[in-house]
């Protein structure tokens, strides 16, 4: 990954903690790419293809396991 940003997929349903992950990760010059909830997050990560996917267990819509199963069977 040569000149590139790690980009990082973060997924939660409390602005809150998102706002605060966010704001560490751009700290350390990461690339963030943000979800409220696992049906947007696998949205997210078929359009953004991230490096590592920080992701909340207990969300509205699809759950963080639903998610998991989800994203792993992309491939």
């Amino acid at each position: 990954m040569q000149n590139e940003k790690i980009k990082i997929l973060i997924v939660d349903d409390e602005p809150d903690i998102l706002e605060v992950i966010e704001y560490n990760l751009l700290k350390d010059d990461y690339q963030v790419v943000r979800a409220a909830n696992g049906k947007i997050a696998l949205e997210k990560a078929i359009a953004e293809k991230p490096n590592l996917i920080l992701l909340d267990i207990m969300m509205p819509e699809m759950d963080g396991f639903a998610a998991t199963l989800a994203i792993r069977a992309l491939g």
